[in-house]
């Protein structure tokens, strides 16, 4: 028994000295090995392999496909001056497509690529003048683009007439759009189409008849005129008009003045604008002071209404012509007192003329006529016209006892504006 337990103890030392001397050796051998490191993983490259298109002929359109290799985003955005639209994508590092691909095609002419920046690839679409719409469709591998023409505006259709059975058709004419409203205004001149006016008046000068004939002359004479218009359909206008005639009138005098001494012997005596208007004076009718003045001015308004009928219409031109009515007011004159002298030898040389005055008559009076009108388009506001304007009055002078003809053509040149 006691030789046992020695051998058991024996073997038990033993053992435990193995595992001893294999801790130390597994020690040993880690602390010999070289620290294990982690290489990073490279990061994925994007590559763009290539871009083509196809044109769809039954619906016109055009469609173009950009494959790209590896992870991307894209970023778009369009340019002017020239017209483009430019597609980045990122990262993508590396271009395998071709520089330039020639379209000329549904508003497009090329497609460029190119390394915008070091992870940025840029492809560029150069426009044609008519830009054409297009969508973008993001793909698992790409991008796909699709371009096509918006259809042009249709023009408007004309409406054609009807015709009755046995009449010819007539020619189709395209509708002129017309302003609402004009407004014209412009200088110009009138003709007074009987521009002399004479008056006799006969009085007592040494017991015998002395007769005086004054002569008015009207001729030329400076008008303006400012109206305003309404348009009704494509044919008439009609609207309210002033117009502001100046009168400068020039009398003559023409006197046969008996003599003072000589029975039945008259002489004849002629006195010029120039020479009265030295002596000239003018009262009114309401009966105040005279006044002097060197010439015998006035004017005339002109209050009128009017319609006009368009004859010819074109994009430039108009043509048209109508009625005018209104009313005429203003001032004319007339001879109220006459102051002579003369001396020896009592011949018409001799006889001068001290004062004249004259009486002015104010006129109210129905003025209608007829206005003929052309124009001619400088922009679709804008024209410049001229009017013929015919006018008759007839105005009675209470104190000559007799009328007198305003019959006068207004010939005007001006600015007309539509709106």
């Amino acid at each position: 028994m006691e030789v046992i337990v020695k051998f058991a103890r024996r073997h038990f030392r033993g053992l435990c000295f193995c595992l001893a001397l294999s801790v130390v050796l597994v020690g040993a051998l880690q602390a010999q090995e070289p620290p294990q490191t982690t290489t990073p993983q490279p990061a994925p490259v994007s590559v763009l392999k290539e871009v083509s298109f196809q044109k769809n002929e039954i619906a016109e359109q055009l469609q173009v496909i950009i494959k790209i290799e590896g992870p991307f985003l894209i970023e778009t955005f369009e340019l002017i001056a020239p017209k483009r639209l430019v597609i980045d994508f990122s990262p993508v590092t590396m271009i395998e497509a071709q520089p330039i691909t020639q379209v000329n095609d549904v508003g497009v002419l090329n497609i460029r690529t190119g390394q915008f920046q070091s992870t940025v690839a840029r492809v560029v679409f150069d426009m044609d003048v008519r830009v054409p719409s297009h969508s973008i469709t993001t793909l698992p591998d790409g991008v796909k683009v699709i371009f096509w023409q918006e259809p042009l505006p249709q023009p408007q259709a004309i409406e054609k007439p009807e015709v009755k059975p046995g009449e010819k058709p007539g020619p189709l004419v395209p509708a002129i759009k017309r302003p609402s409203f004009i407004v014209r205004g412009g200088p110009g001149l009138t003709f007074f189409l009987k521009p002399t006016f004479t008056a006799s008046t006969e009085y007592q000068l040494y017991g015998e008849t002395a007769t005086i004939t004054e002569t008015f002359d009207q001729q030329l004479k400076p008008v303006f005129d400012l109206s305003l218009g309404k348009t009704l359909g494509s044919k008439w206008t009609v609207g309210l008009g002033a117009s502001l005639q100046l009168l400068g009138i020039l009398p003559t005098l023409d006197a046969s003045l008996p003599h003072p001494f000589l029975f039945d012997e008259y002489r004849s005596v002629t006195y010029k604008a120039g020479e009265l208007s030295a002596n000239m004076w003018v009262v009114s009718e309401a009966g105040a002071e005279p006044r002097q003045v060197s010439a015998l001015s006035s004017s005339m308004w002109n209050i009128y209404a009017f319609g006009l009928y368009s004859l010819v219409q074109t994009e430039k031109l108009e043509f048209s012509v109508g009625p005018v009515l209104g009313f005429s007011f203003g001032t004319l004159f007339s001879l109220a007192d006459l102051q002579i002298s003369e001396t020896a030898p009592y011949d018409s040389q001799s006889v001068s003329i001290d004062s004249i005055t004259f009486l002015e008559n104010k006129f109210f009076k129905i003025d209608p006529g007829l206005l003929v009108s052309g124009a001619y388009s400088l922009n679709p506001n804008l024209s410049v016209f001229l009017s013929l304007r015919l006018h008759y009055a007839d105005v009675m002078l209470e104190e000559l006892a007799r009328r007198t003809s305003l019959f006068r053509l207004n010939f005007l040149v001006g600015l007309q504006y539509g709106f």
